[in-house]
């Protein structure tokens, strides 16, 4: 049965805008405690999902009435099987709660489920905002972890920004990155869970003691439009492309609990070494408006590493042996570096990126988020733009990769061989060919491409055509996406 809304909602701004309570569930000597965002029709209704079917369309739930509590519904559900497993847990070792525990939703004009975003001008500790607000209000009253805690798992953006305040952020390409986005499978250290500071992300954080928060998507979003939407805009990429990537967080999660992650960082050279390795991992930085090199950074399968600075024209070629392997986390905006270093000797080239492309299409392939999979280390992605931090960013985009390609490139593509092929076959190639293309320019056949695309036209008018008639709509475009959304699931579809 549905619980009241106790006193201590008193003055939140959500105080009349919802009726019913969820209260979070506080395991005494529990360390790890997961927090959402704000319960469902099923926590605030008492119904503990035991199995869901579909028969012709029609959702059928076998029930059991409980207590409101947290993640009991379809969601919990697939976090107590398939997720929290992963970590080592189960739900009677861990509390779990919200940092919303009522559902303001239909009061608000939205749908029931959700609650208003968290927007990249809000500040934890100053804004006046109703959901701020809100959060704050329902955090000092009912959040209080037992002493045993060690680690807070924040699920969604709305916990993550209620207990850190960390928001949006450049990324490594120099544009505003999705909190999610930028930090979704790392952590951070926070004085007090309830302290309402936003964490400084000036160092870099081994979470080494303290209070540690832990990043992770909420697990509905996986199956809704964007993962991170409030503060990403409409992009039309759907959530489900993180699954893969929360589920290694759960993987992550164990290490973190075992103190086996994040692993201490490494040591590095100044100096570029006497011999270059046989298999090693190459990166630099320089000035994206000139391309003037700044420092290049390299490091062996030994995990030797070095983070030289560039002495210009007069820095001596590299001695590189022929036959040698260097990868690269791209080496679309690596190789032309590369060869004024060492010149034209051949060498086996290996990319992480082209890599992951074939490994895991659908997914991003930048390196913070590889390195929020695989990485042995905390985000060290937002050091780029921290001042005396810029050796280590570079000594690290080196050692990473090297790490990474090792413990988890290598072994996926032994498992699977095919997948290898494709990646050595057609995606390597494109390297030399994509240098070249951006150095000499490329020879264009015109009258072929010409002939192409005449092709192209009339297959699309046909294509059109047929649509129409089809449909009945005369006025159908085929390059429409909500036009198209709506005749193939219904208007409603189309318009959410």
């Amino acid at each position: 049965m549905p619980l009241l809304k106790p006193s201590g909602c008193a003055g939140c701004p959500f105080e009349h805008k919802g009726k019913y309570f969820v209260p979070d569930t506080v395991l005494p000597g529990s360390e790890v405690y997961f927090l959402a965002q704000a319960p469902g029709a099923d926590e605030e209704a008492g119904r503990l999902l035991q199995k869901r079917t579909w028969y012709q369309g029609v959702k059928h739930d076998d029930a059991l009435m409980v207590t409101p509590q947290p993640l009991i519904g379809a969601t919990g559900q697939l976090f107590n099987n398939r997720f929290l497993p992963l970590s080592g847990l189960s739900r009677d070792q861990i509390s779990v709660g919200n940092v919303i525990r009522c559902r303001p939703g239909v009061s608000l004009g939205l749908r029931p489920n959700d609650v208003p975003h968290i927007t990249t001008a809000m500040k934890l500790e100053t804004s006046e905002a109703p959901i701020v607000k809100a959060m704050k209000h329902c955090q000092q009253q009912y959040f209080h972890p037992p002493v045993t805690t060690k680690i807070v798992v924040t699920m969604g953006r709305h916990a993550m920004f209620a207990v850190t305040g960390i928001q949006s952020e450049d990324n490594e390409y120099g544009r505003k990155a999705g909190v999610m986005e930028s930090w979704r499978g790392y952590g951070a250290t926070v004085e007090d869970y309830r302290s309402f500071k936003t964490v400084s992300t000036a160092q870099y954080d081994p979470l080494a003691g303290g209070r540690t928060v832990f990043f992770t998507q909420h697990i509905a979003a996986l199956f809704q439009g964007d993962i991170d939407s409030s503060d990403t805009g409409a992009q039309g990429q759907g959530g489900k492309k993180y699954y893969h990537a929360t589920l290694e967080d759960f993987n992550r999660l164990r290490l973190l609990i075992a103190g086996k992650w994040p692993e201490p960082l490494p040591t590095w050279s100044t100096s570029p070494p006497d011999e270059w390795p046989m298999y090693g991992a190459f990166d630099t930085e320089y000035v994206p408006e000139t391309g003037q090199l700044l420092r290049w950074s390299l490091c062996g399968s030994d995990e030797h590493l070095y983070a030289v600075e560039h002495q210009g024209d007069s820095h001596a070629l590299m001695a590189v042996t022929p036959g040698s392997t260097v990868l690269a986390q791209n080496w679309i905006a690596d190789y032309g570096h590369f060869r004024s270093l060492v010149g034209s000797v051949r060498v086996n080239l290996e990319d992480m990126f082209l890599a992951h492309t074939v490994l895991w299409t659908g997914e991003p392939h930048n390196l913070n988020y590889i390195g929020s999979k695989y990485g042995t280390l905390n985000r060290y992605k937002h050091l780029i733009a921290v001042e005396g931090q810029e050796a280590l960013y570079s000594a690290l985009d080196a050692h990473q990769p090297m790490v990474m390609w090792k413990r988890h490139f290598l072994p996926q593509f032994r498992e699977d061989p095919l997948s290898w092929n494709v990646y050595r076959r057609y995606r390597v190639r494109l390297i030399e060919a994509y240098h070249k293309a951006e150095t000499t320019g490329s020879r264009v056949d015109t009258a072929r491409l010409n002939e192409v695309k005449s092709i192209l036209e009339e297959r699309l008018a046909s294509y059109q055509e047929e649509a129409r008639n089809l449909t009945g709509d005369n006025q159908l475009n085929l390059g429409g996406r909500k036009a198209m959304l709506e005749h193939l699931y219904g208007k409603s579809h189309g318009t959410t």
